[in-house]
């Protein structure tokens, strides 16, 4: 598990350094480019050191790719916006810090927005419509909503409020993907989701103190003192990983429990 994790941020990070070299030079060195490709393989060694102890192979089916690609996508969003963020706008880092410090929020409000309306729901009974698992729905999304836009004014920009619903959403994706017949497999799915993502979150948070990376082009959108708004690249990378690990969960069937195929002994 240790070797794993420690392929697919050592992959990310290789990545990242040569990419800055690759998309910020004229001339990319040879260097540059067999590390972009090295940092490929060692992002994607990263899981079958995983799954060596257990001698099990998963499927990869359809729905399991589809879930895992935004999550994915958005990890290479803040690959890039740490090593050229050129490439999709100066201020990207900064703005990227923004969607990390709203991840939080997300995370809560992805468990309150399933537990919370059913729970209300089943206390109030009949004739209180107010009090009706849409109605609540509705009133904690506003209230979320309003958090979001609390944030995305803090960051002066419009595309953290918008952001909110695009991460709200790609915490329901598998949710979507599953038979509205298989309630209780939906519920748990989404369970094991929230748990994994919100272990993940504090983990690397506190490690993003005291992991040090390079800067590489990461510049920050605050003049503000606290580490992430000094040292941008901390965030960035801890999204990077965090998105790349909730992705790779998801294209694996971490979370569904998707049947695996075991590999035969040998001899």
């Amino acid at each position: 598990m240790v070797a794993g994790f420690a392929a697919i941020e050592g992959g990310i990070v290789l990545i990242a350094w040569s990419l800055h070299h690759i998309l910020g030079a004229t001339d990319p060195h040879p260097r540059a480019m067999a590390g972009a490709f090295a940092g490929v393989l060692l992002l994607f060694a990263g899981p079958q050191l995983w799954f060596l102890s257990s001698r099990a192979w998963p499927r990869v089916t359809a729905g399991q790719a589809l879930a895992a690609f935004p999550d994915l996508a958005l990890a290479g969003w803040f690959v890039l916006g740490w090593a050229a963020p050129q490439v999709i706008g100066k201020q990207a880092a900064g703005m990227l810090v923004g969607v990390m410090v709203l991840e939080f929020i997300i995370i809560h409000a992805s468990i309150a927005l399933i537990g919370a309306p059913r729970a209300i729901a089943q206390k109030a009974g009949e004739g209180s419509w107010w009090k009706s698992e849409r109605a609540v729905f509705a009133g904690l999304l506003a209230l979320y909503s309003v958090g979001a836009a609390g944030i995305s004014a803090a960051f002066h920009t419009a595309w953290l409020f918008l952001g909110f619903w695009l991460l709200i959403a790609n915490k329901f994706i598998g949710d979507w993907l599953t038979p509205a017949a298989q309630a209780a497999q939906r519920l748990q799915r989404h369970m094991t989701r929230w748990g994994i993502s919100a272990g993940l979150y504090l983990v690397l948070a506190a490690g993003s103190i005291f992991i040090p990376v390079p800067r590489l082009a990461a510049i920050s959108g605050s003049s503000g003192d606290g580490l992430w708004e000094q040292h941008p690249e901390q965030a960035v990378m801890m999204g990077a990983l965090y998105f790349a690990l909730l992705g790779i969960c998801e294209l694996y069937g971490g979370f569904n429990k998707a049947p695996a195929k075991v590999a035969p002994a040998a001899g």
